[in-house]
């Protein structure tokens, strides 16, 4: 048996000879026919992508045309990857010259009536987190933390004909060295990107001015603060990045949204895809402390610039940890190690049910102990299982006689693993994790000072992540929400449920901030981050505010974030579930326990009013009082 069994080094040869099919390319329609993308059966014909930036928060509305080439009817699964922060916040998928917008369900439901239909030889569309199933093994309800992957299943693609799919998204942008960095990824992460007919991308930054392109990436006109694109049969080879720097040098930056009539005035003037029935009436208003830490004059440029560090890495060498998921956790581990100076040590561990017996112990970071742990890792072989809670104990004693200060566990694994058991294993140290499958790290991330999915990062949160490993630790544990304040606030605008948004714990050079919930109209209100010395920001919060659109949603997704790591950390409790998919629908946008299902808005007229069943809504003049569906 152990002739058969896979080891590290002849797995990553196969990697580098194989071309593997696309897995990271965002709007990826894959025949069922065939399992895998095949431009003879279902090709893109057109694709749009158009992006805001504003607020260190990008909104992007993406249309993709695919044709089926062949005689036969067809159907496929859309599946595309969101940045670590994103969110779905719009889905539609067009039959014909219909379209058919989709509808936010509780998860349970929308895969309800979606087997119902499609008994009816109906073919709806039911965007989720995930594929199909994603309950965990053994039963149980889904994992919160859901998953990076969104899957559609899209069906009947008439012979010879077309089918439209619409998305609409937001995430967060990371910045780096006082630069933002929006990313759209085009290219597969593995083989061949797809042949677009035609590529159209529009991105407009609305508070910060584009800086020079990057290398390798897709040319953009700039023109002010708009960069466009258009290309004709484009084979999708190169990534849409955009740098720019902010208009304002304000540390602090306050912006409000508050719309207490419940209703937009008309001439409003809205985004492509705002629809003003979408914005939530409410009394309240939502405001959005931006913070820019200043870099300082001093600060560390060689790569081993850090205070000594005494450093564990955890490498997964489950088969659950295979092909580009095994090569990215490779490629991040040597980088690392490159990081690491003499100053400090380390040791790499490999682990599948167990930690690997014989691993070199902790060494200072020489080339030659670099050299022995690597090749102790290339020789690992890959066995079933991974005890990912007994790996970080055994990175526990190993740093028994290391300080608290230089401490660190790195854990590299595909595998996902409960909050709660990490915290218990980890006793107190500082843990970092990458989370190589599609799973999103929300989980680890509840349990770490900080979290990396390669498949949806880019170079700006790579960066980000590696500088935070080396870097001294915080006071307070990095990104987790709190009930108290998070800011220092004085003034009567009644500041409530404030979470913290983009990169935790604020960093020098990075955009850090605070979303939160105002009860009431004042002015002279003073507003300071906790613990940094920075200026108080004077603010005035608005009794109405029209223009920030976006910070309604952003709160609420900001709250369920702070929901589902109390999910993860302590367990599902039915009121946090509910009031997550209560947000979900009410604010628009896709959570572990909900998903949109498009079909006809008949089809969702529910016979007998249950629990989870959609609400539809219509716009009416003012004198209409009631209306009936037929």
């Amino acid at each position: 048996m152990n002739g058969h069994r896979l080891s590290i080094s002849a797995l990553l040869g196969t990697l580098a000879a194989l071309a593997l099919p696309a897995t990271a390319q965002t709007g990826l329609l894959v025949p069922t026919s065939k399992g895998h993308p095949d431009e003879s059966v279902l090709a893109l014909r057109e694709m749009k992508v158009d992006a805001g930036i504003s607020r260190g928060y990008a909104r992007v509305n993406v249309v993709q045309v695919f044709e089926n080439r062949t005689g036969e009817v067809q159907e496929g699964t859309w599946r595309f990857q969101l940045p670590p922060s994103g969110a779905v916040g719009d889905f539609a998928v067009w039959d014909g010259a219909v379209r058919i917008p989709g509808v936010i369900l509780e998860k349970k439901r929308a895969r309800a009536i979606y087997r119902d239909l499609t008994t009816q030889r109906i073919d709806p569309g039911l965007l989720q987190q995930g594929e199909e199933d994603d309950r965990p093994a053994g039963g149980g309800g889904p994992r919160p933390s859901g998953g990076a992957a969104f899957s559609v299943k899209v069906a009947p693609i008439p012979a010879w004909g077309t089918k439209r799919l619409e998305l609409q998204y937001q995430h967060e942008v990371p910045w780096v060295d006082g630069t933002g960095e929006f990313r759209f990824p085009l290219k597969p992460s593995d083989g061949e990107g797809m042949t677009a007919g035609s590529l159209e991308v529009r991105v407009v930054v609305e508070d910060g001015e584009p800086v020079a392109g990057s290398p390798g990436t897709l040319s953009l006109v700039r023109s002010g603060r708009e960069s466009t694109f258009h290309g004709t049969a484009l084979r999708l080879a190169q990534d849409v990045v955009l740098r720019f720097r902010p208009s304002s040098t304000a540390p602090l930056i306050f912006t409000a949204f508050r719309n207490p009539k419940g209703t937009l005035p008309d001439g409003l003037a809205l985004a492509a895809w705002e629809r003003p029935s979408e914005i939530p009436p409410e009394k309240d208003g939502f405001f959005l402390l931006e913070y820019r830490p200043a870099i300082a004059a001093n600060a560390p440029t060689t790569k081993t610039s850090h205070p000594a560090v005494s450093a564990v890495f955890l490498f997964d060498t489950s088969l659950a940890h295979r092909w580009n998921g095994l090569e990215a956790a490779w490629g991040l581990l040597v980088r690392m190690l490159d990081l690491l100076g003499p100053d400090d040590s380390f040791a790499v561990i490999p682990f599948d049910r167990s930690p690997a017996a014989g691993a070199p112990p902790l060494a200072r970071a020489l080339p030659d102990a670099k050299a022995r742990a690597l090749e102790f890792l290339r020789s690992r072989p890959l066995e079933p299982g991974a005890g990912v809670a007994k790996a970080v104990r055994e990175a526990v004693s190993r740093l028994a006689q290391a300080s608290p200060a230089s401490a660190r566990i790195v854990l590299l694994t595909g595998t996902a693993a409960p909050a709660a058991s990490l915290n218990e294993a980890r006793k107190r140290l500082p843990l970092f994790t990458v989370m190589t499958g599609e799973e999103r790290p929300e989980g680890l991330a509840a349990a770490s000072e900080g979290s990396l999915h390669p498949a949806s990062s880019g170079e700006a949160e790579e960066t980000l992540f590696l500088r935070r490993v080396f870097a001294p630790l915080p006071p307070a544990k990095a990104g987790k929400a709190v009930d108290d304040l998070p800011l220092k606030v004085t003034g009567a605008a009644a500041v409530r449920d404030v979470y913290p948004v983009m990169i935790q714990p604020p960093t020098p050079g990075s955009l850090s901030g605070w979303v939160g919930r105002y009860g009431r109209a004042a002015q002279g209100v003073s507003l300071a981050p906790k613990g940094d010395a920075v200026p108080a920001l004077t603010a005035t919060f608005p009794e109405t505010a029209l223009d920030a659109r976006d910070l309604p949603r952003r709160w609420a997704r900001a709250r369920v974030d702070y929901l589902l790591a109390k999910i993860e950390l302590e367990g599902e409790k039915r009121a946090w579930m509910e009031e997550i998919i209560d947000l979900s629908r009410r604010y628009k946008f896709v959570t572990p326990y909900t998903a949109f299902l498009a079909a006809p808005r008949s089809l969702l007229r529910p016979r007998r009013i249950q629990p989870g069943d959609p609400v539809i809504r219509t716009e009416a003049d003012p004198q209409i009082v009631s209306a009936t569906a037929l």
